[in-house]
């Protein structure tokens, strides 16, 4: 049998006239506590892609990785499932199986069910996620596989990622895409039952783009130890930097050099390149980047004060936009998407912390946090599992966290004991909610994580990036 699985969620198209299955009536839901710890499993793999370490320590999810990798969503839905102990037999690489599972579909959503989309009653559907809310509107949440690939590259790209407050009606339409009913686990822990042991841990490998004395530096970890290599034929002068890896694999280094954009790259045979892009980004003191959900590069940069996003298009054209009415007077500043897909910017306004963000209808907002973040010199920002904003920041040198809560409420706590004299920074929260940050402290290079106790630790890094006055820092496992 073909591995049928997802095509992507938010696709501008589908097959129309989809056959909907009669909906049974005799399928037996799961216990509130099973679906809690379902989404549990769920959410500690956001982000993850199909060939990345999941969060009991393997890679990928069942065959995700394997000859591709394929279309992964049923894969992720079954491998949730089973890591809470439900019985998946009967469950495929095809999205459809779950059609067929525990007496077939029905129509009431519940926390820790499969959303089935584009069943077509027999064998094949278009994709299935795992419900983790049911919101009081009628409304409902879902983690999914194989979601926010780049077209024709599309399961090697893709993530598990989240979608919020869609109909969950069966019939009711996410992104093109239609609700054909919902699926229930069989079996699952309970709360009361004891969790298995904790899977070993799993070392990260950090490679960390830095600026010392002007030009750009590789410092990583191997299984050796650590390493800082100049990077050769990249000229000097950088004075901001952002850093992603492409779905290839390939470092990606957004640039201010002189004040002018410049992307350095490497190609499959690890040769750099650095070319300027043309036509954008003059004036540039600050700037953070990201790929957006389709793949294209998108950079918020501060051009002679003012907020400016560069990006890239589908046919690879670049475009510099001032965004109107907000963020002048930047000094530092943080990029992230949110869950929903929409720019989430953290920064400095003379020395005060603001959220810039777009909504879904293109609208841009600026912010200020009340009170949190005075006199604060540079920032990273993530999100976490949850969906929160988790903001590491210099204050006065020292290490704060500025984070908010479940209710929106912003808070600002410094870190007791780590952090001090801390020029630069970079973030990155792993998938079990700890914070790994790389930070340049009095000129020197230092480590500074929480472990599953929430206990801090500062470490100096020796003989590493010294005197950077700019980073930005990825994780591979």
């Amino acid at each position: 049998m073909p591995k049928y699985a997802s095509r992507r969620l938010l696709a501008t198209a589908v097959a129309a006239g989809t056959m909907v299955p009669a909906l049974m009536l005799g399928a037996q839901s799961a216990s509130a506590s099973v679906g809690s710890t379902i989404v549990g499993i769920a959410a500690a793999n956001i982000g993850s892609g199909a060939c990345d370490t999941n969060s009991a320590g393997g890679t990928g999810f069942y065959s995700s990785c394997s000859g591709g990798p394929e279309n992964w969503c049923a894969d992720f839905a079954k491998w949730v499932w089973a890591q809470d102990g439900v019985d998946v037999t009967g469950l495929t690489p095809a999205a459809g199986s779950f059609g067929r599972y525990n007496g077939g579909l029905h129509s009431t959503p519940h926390v820790g069910d499969a959303v089935l989309f584009n069943y077509n009653g027999s064998d094949y559907a278009d994709h299935v996620a795992i419900v983790t809310a049911v919101n009081s509107d009628g409304t409902i949440n879902d983690i999914g596989g194989n979601q926010g690939g780049v077209h024709g590259n599309w399961a090697a790209t893709s993530h598990v990622t989240v979608n919020s407050h869609f109909n969950g009606a069966v019939g009711s339409y996410l992104g093109g895409q239609r609700i054909s009913g919902y699926a229930s686990p069989i079996g699952g822990r309970d709360a009361s039952t004891p969790p298995p042991p904790p899977a070993p841990p799993v070392k990260n490998n950090r490679v960390i783009e830095t600026v010392e004395g002007g030009a750009l530096h590789e410092v990583y970890t191997d299984a050796a130890g650590w390493h800082d290599n100049a990077v050769p034929g990249i000229p000097g002068n950088i004075n901001a930097l952002g850093f992603s890896y492409d779905s290839t694999g390939a470092r990606v280094v957004e640039a201010a050099e002189d004040g002018v954009l410049h992307e350095i790259y490497t190609d499959p045979t690890g040769a750099w390149h650095d070319n300027a892009v043309p036509g954008v980004g003059g004036g540039i003191s600050a700037l953070a980047f990201s790929y957006n959900p389709q793949g294209n590069r998108v950079i918020e940069a501060v051009e002679n004060g003012t907020l400016h996003e560069i990006y890239s298009d589908a046919a690879g054209d670049w475009h510099d936009n001032a965004v109107p009415g907000v963020g002048t007077g930047i000094t530092a500043l943080a990029f992230s998407y949110n869950p929903q897909g929409n720019r989430v910017i953290e920064a400095v306004e003379n020395g005060a912390l603001h959220e810039i963000y777009s909504d879904a209808a293109g609208n841009w907002y600026d912010n200020a946090v009340p009170g949190v973040g005075g006199g604060i010199t540079a920032l990273a920002f993530s999100y976490n599992a949850t969906g929160q904003r988790v903001i590491e920041a210099s204050e006065g040198g020292v290490l704060h966290e500025i984070y908010s809560d479940a209710a929106g409420n912003w808070h600002d706590n410094a870190v007791p004991g780590v952090g001090d004299g801390i020029s630069a920074l970079a973030l990155r929260v792993k998938a079990d909610g700890s914070r790994v940050i790389e930070a340049v402290e009095n000129g020197t290079l230092h480590e500074i994580y929480n472990d599953a106790a929430g206990t801090w630790y500062d470490n100096a890094i020796p003989g590493q990036a010294g005197s950077a006055t700019a980073l930005s820092l990825d994780l591979r496992s």
